[in-house]
């Protein structure tokens, strides 16, 4: 103990007291300072003038890291509580470790057929549909609505009809707006509406993810959970795989009569190309059939009494639900966001590159790609380490990342502007695992049904990201105000994760 603390922790309760406020006053005070700084230059580049941009950043960062330096000086109680944790059995490791295969190459699918109309709506205009950009966004924010909304009772039903069952079932049911999907898009007079409805209805395929992962949870002792749920989310992978995957499979006709006639692609040099946009959605429906097939033959239902779905629902009675929905709404939701919308970002504001635009399709599923392969190491890392500290670290970043996003915006700095996303998304997947990591750590038996809930909630963060990216765009012509408020939403997620998980006196601390 160094001789601050221990004088500290000697020190009379009022003298504690005064030291708490004192140090609250200056974090109150560094945070108004960010807003003001960062408003101020937001003004002045929107304006025109760049020239304080990067000292106004480097002033900004400095306030930022003296403001987390300052945590670590305020008061600790006089005791503190020591919990002896007893290990787990894992009895049935091998059946552990095959569903969690299954659920992981299944989770990717569910993620390919939830991100399909990302990669569809760029093709949408060029086809001959008669869409807006606006309408474009509003494609790619809709299925993360539907996807939220159901991922609470598609976390619920593991423990009430069995993991086996209820995981085969919610994959059966993505058949619908695969099929669905295929059909529309063979017809370029589809109105808007009919195409929103069916991206919409594409939402069932990302409320798997609560499926996933309470099954995952349910075999894996807590030892190993943060390892195993941050494995599980490689299925994040389906994201990338649908990028790389549609704009190939678009220019076959790989389903006959099925594929309907091809449509005309303009292309940008004034030349078309005959295109099958139906082929985006059949692809994944052999798929489909194949990863039912492995979950009801290659894993089995947990060995648990069936739970009712009203006696789960106490989860939204607890605290720490709405907190840790909080921290993911932040990180998934950028994950989220950046998939969806990244795309259409790249054509907006960096058309009059030079050299010519940079190719969309080709540079957006590596934001994603990042995002996915760190998610384990977020959960390794909060296995052997701290999920509070590897939490802290994602979420710095992230704000940091979204102040400096906003000066990347001209059609000549994209070279910034891609590695600012790449930063970015790889620290939103460190705190993606890390938070799955918290999560079975301070619920305990409540673990899946809260995994429904904040995975709901924090899903949403996907949703709302998009529509405020294209009021920015169409409101400012940028989309530098909406990067800023994700920055100065991280730091009050970086306050709510130090006090109750990464703090040293708090006694949820991981």
């Amino acid at each position: 103990m160094s001789t601050f603390r221990r004088a500290q922790s000697q020190a009379h309760p009022n003298k504690t007291n005064t030291l708490f406020v004192g140090i609250i006053g200056v974090l109150i005070l560094i945070v108004v300072l960010q807003v003001w700084l960062l408003t101020a230059v937001l003004n002045t580049a929107l304006g025109g003038d760049h020239s304080i941009v990067w000292p106004a950043f480097y002033g900004s960062l400095a306030l930022f890291l003296g403001g987390a330096g300052l945590l670590q000086f305020l008061p600790q109680p006089i005791r503190g509580v020591l919990v002896d944790e007893k290990p787990e059995p894992f009895v049935r490791a091998a059946l552990a470790w095959r569903t969690l295969v299954i659920s992981a190459v299944s989770l990717a699918l569910a993620f390919a057929v939830w991100f399909m109309w990302s990669a569809i709506s760029v093709k949408l205009a060029g086809a001959g549909f008669a869409i807006s950009p606006q309408q474009k966004f509003w494609i790619t924010a809709a299925p993360v609505v539907l996807g939220s909304l159901l991922r609470i009772p598609y976390g619920l039903i593991v423990s009430r009809f069995g993991s086996r069952n209820a995981y085969t079932v919610v994959t059966l049911l993505m058949l619908i707006p695969c099929i669905g999907t295929g059909l529309v898009l063979r017809d370029p007079h589809a109105s808007f509406g009919t195409l929103l409805f069916w991206a919409a209805l594409t939402g069932i395929a990302g409320a798997n993810f609560a499926t996933s992962m309470a099954t995952v949870t349910l075999w894996f002792p807590k030892r190993l959970q943060g390892s195993a749920l941050g494995i599980n989310g490689l299925g994040n992978l389906g994201v990338t795989i649908a990028q790389f995957t549609i704009p190939a499979v678009i220019g076959l006709a790989a389903f006959g009569a099925l594929s309907g006639s091809p449509l005309s692609l303009k292309l940008a040099g004034g030349a078309t190309q005959p295109v099958w946009l139906s082929n985006a959605a059949f692809i994944w429906v052999p798929l489909i059939l194949g990863c039912a097939a492995a979950i009801w033959f290659g894993t089995e239902n947990y060995p648990q009494p069936a739970k009712s779905l009203a006696s789960q629902l106490v989860v939204a009675r607890r605290a720490h639900t709405w907190i840790l929905s909080t921290l993911y709404f932040l990180t998934f939701g950028a994950f989220v966001a950046m998939g969806a919308s990244l795309p259409l970002i790249i054509n907006e504001v960096f058309a009059k590159a030079p050299g010519g635009a940079p190719n969309p399709l080709f540079f957006s599923p590596f934001a994603v790609l990042v995002a996915t392969l760190t998610r384990p190491l977020g959960g390794w890392l909060a296995d052997k380490w701290s999920a509070g500290a590897v939490t802290a670290v994602s979420i710095a970043v992230m704000g940091v990342c979204g102040f400096s996003l906003a000066q990347f915006l001209q059609p000549d700095e994209f070279t910034g502007f891609f590695w600012t996303i790449m930063i970015l998304c790889a620290a939103a997947g460190l705190g993606n695992g890390s938070i799955f990591k918290i999560i079975p750590t301070v619920m305990g038996t409540e673990a899946g049904p809260a995994i429904g809930f904040v995975s709901c909630l924090g899903a949403l963060g996907g949703f709302f990201p998009p529509l405020l990216l294209g009021w920015c765009m169409e409101r400012f012509g940028s989309p530098a105000w909406a990067y800023t408020a994700m920055a100065l939403f991280a730091l009050g997620c970086f306050a709510l994760n130090w006090a109750f998980y990464w703090r040293r006196t708090s006694p949820t601390r991981c």
